[in-house]
């Protein structure tokens, strides 16, 4: 089961894409391109279309799960160092 970010020190993240993606940077996360590999506090915001999840990749296994290939969503990542005091 994953994990998934929901809040931020400022609050509720919202719903939409853009919104989640702006509640993590607001909170101190640093957006980066896609990662190559597994790193600490690493953060995947997926575009689901009616709603998106900010994913908290923790290990290796997730991280493959967020950078499967056959999977085409939107998506912008991040290293957010307050994820495992949020992520549930």
């Amino acid at each position: 089961m994953g994990k998934y970010v929901n809040q931020t020190s400022n609050g509720s993240v919202g719903a939409s894409f853009k919104d989640k993606c702006n509640a993590l940077l607001s909170d101190g996360a640093i957006e980066i391109g896609v990662p190559e590999k597994f790193e600490e506090n690493l953060v995947c915001v997926v575009d689901n279309g009616m709603f998106a999840a900010a994913g908290y990749c923790f290990d290796s296994h997730e991280f493959k799960v967020f950078t499967h290939p056959t999977d085409k969503r939107e998506k912008r990542w991040f290293i957010w160092d307050k994820v495992n005091q949020f992520a549930r």
